[in-house]
C-alpha cells in the first residue's frame, strides 16, 4: 500500500467542482498534483425513503427537519458509511472536508482522522437567521464536541476558527493549523480600471440575506444622496431579483455566465458584500485577485481578509447608516482606492492559493 494515500470525505462527491464550493475538488487537485493518491467518499444519504424516515423522527424528537445533515440521525448514518467504505479500502489516513459525516460510532486506533471547516458550530449559531430548533442547538453542540474529541487535527480556513476552538471547545492549539483556501474560478484581473465608473459590486449564488444583500441595497441608497455617481451590480438568484424594487444606479443580473462575471469584477471598483453569516468567502478573494477591495462587516473572516482595513473596508455594525459611510470613504479618494486596490492583488495572490492550502495540509498528515 502506498503510504501516501489519503481519503477525502465529505457530504457530496469531493471530485466534483459543486460539492461546497469546490473546496474537497480543489484540495484533491492540489494533493494529487504534490503526489499524494487520493480516494473519495461521498457520504451523503442517498435514499429518499431513509431521508424522509429521518426527516419524520427529527420532527418527533423536536429537531425539526429544515437541516437535515446536522441532526444526529443523518450525521451518524454519514459517519457510517464513511467508515464501512474506509474499511474496504484498507487506507489509514482520512481527511474529513466539513463535519457532517462525524462523530464516528466507534473509534478504530489503527485510523487518523483529520477535519478541514471554516466554521464551528458555535461560530455559525451566532449570527446564523437559519430558525434552528431550540431542542437541536443542544444536541447539535454535542455532537460538534465528540467529533472534535475523535480527529487528530483540524485545520481551519481562518484564525478566528482556531479561536472559538480553543476557547470554547477547550481544543488544544498544537492540534489546529490554519491553513487558509485557494481562489476560486476567477481569474487575476492585470489590465487598468476605470476609475469614474464608481462600480460596486455583489456576488451571491445563495443565501442573499445572509450575505447582505438587502441591508446592501439600503446602505447604498443613503450613499446615492451624498455621491450620485456610484452604481451597484448585484449578481444574485432570479426570485429575489423579483422581490427588489427599481432603485436608481441598481443593476439586478442572475445567470450569468463565468466569462460575464469575470468582466464584473474586472470592471469593479470595490465588491461589498455585508454578510451578516459568512464563514469565509472565495469570492473574498475572487475580488482581492481583480484589484478590487472588499467592503464587509467587521467579524468572522474579513478582518483577517482584509488585513484589518489594509485592502479593504470593515463596516462596525450590521446598520445601513454604517455600511453606507463605508462606501463613500471608498470612493471619497480614488487614488487611494487604486493603490489599495494594487495591495489587494499583491496580497491576495501571495498568500492564497491551494497549492499552499495542500502542502500545510500534508506536512501534519504524513509528518506527525
Amino acid at each position: 500500500m502506498n503510504k501516501k494515500h489519503l481519503v477525502i470525505s465529505t457530504i457530496g462527491d469531493p471530485f466534483l467542482a459543486s460539492t461546497w464550493s469546490g473546496t474537497p475538488h480543489n484540495i484533491a487537485k492540489a494533493l494529487t498534483e504534490i503526489g499524494i493518491e487520493i480516494s473519495g467518499i461521498d457520504a451523503s444519504v442517498k435514499s429518499q425513503n431513509v431521508n424522509r424516515l429521518y426527516r419524520v423522527f427529527n420532527r418527533i424528537w423536536g429537531y425539526g427537519a429544515e437541516d437535515q445533515s446536522i441532526a444526529p440521525l443523518n450525521r451518524f448514518h454519514s459517519a457510517r458509511i464513511t467508515q464501512d467504505k474506509i474499511a474496504s479500502l484498507g487506507i489509514t489516513k482520512i481527511l474529513h472536508i466539513g463535519i457532517r459525516d462525524l462523530p464516528l460510532f466507534k473509534i478504530d486506533e489503527k485510523v487518523d482522522h483529520y477535519l478541514f471547516i471554516d466554521s464551528t458550530w458555535d461560530t455559525w449559531i451566532k449570527d446564523s437567521s437559519i430558525p434552528y430548533r431550540k431542542k437541536l442547538i443542544p444536541v447539535a453542540e454535542g455532537l460538534e464536541k465528540q467529533s472534535f474529541s475523535q480527529v487528530k487535527h483540524i485545520f481551519t480556513t481562518a484564525g478566528y476558527v482556531k479561536d472559538n476552538l480553543i476557547d470554547h471547545y477547550k481544543i488544544s492549539p498544537s492540534k489546529i493549523s490554519i491553513v487558509g483556501t485557494g481562489r476560486g474560478n476567477i481569474k487575476p484581473y492585470i489590465g487598468i480600471k476605470d476609475y469614474q465608473s464608481g462600480i460596486i459590486l455583489f456576488v451571491a449564488k445563495g443565501r442573499f440575506e445572509d450575505k447582505g444583500g438587502f441591508l446592501l441595497i439600503e446602505a447604498f441608497k443613503l450613499a446615492q444622496f451624498v455621491n450620485p455617481n456610484i452604481k451597484l451590480v448585484m449578481v444574485c438568484p432570479e426570485g429575489y431579483i423579483k422581490m427588489i424594487k427599481p432603485v436608481s444606479n441598481l443593476s439586478l443580473l442572475s445567470s450569468v455566465s463565468w466569462d460575464q462575471l469575470q468582466q464584473l469584477f474586472n470592471k469593479a471598483l470595490l465588491f461589498a458584500m455585508p454578510a451578516l453569516n459568512e464563514p469565509w468567502g472565495l469570492v473574498y478573494l475572487e475580488a482581492l485577485a481583480c484589484k478590487v477591495p472588499i467592503l464587509g462587516l467587521d467579524r468572522n473572516s474579513i478582518p483577517e481578509i482584509t488585513q484589518n482595513g489594509r485592502v479593504g473596508f470593515l463596516a462596525k455594525s450590521p446598520k445601513a447608516e454604517d455600511i453606507s459611510e463605508m462606501i463613500l470613504k471608498a470612493f471619497s479618494n480614488t487614488e487611494e482606492l487604486e493603490k489599495m486596490g494594487l495591495e489587494a492583488q499583491s496580497f491576495c495572490l501571495e498568500n492564497f492559493s491551494w497549492e499552499k492550502v495542500g502542502e500545510k495540509i500534508i506536512m501534519v498528515i504524513f509528518n506527525d
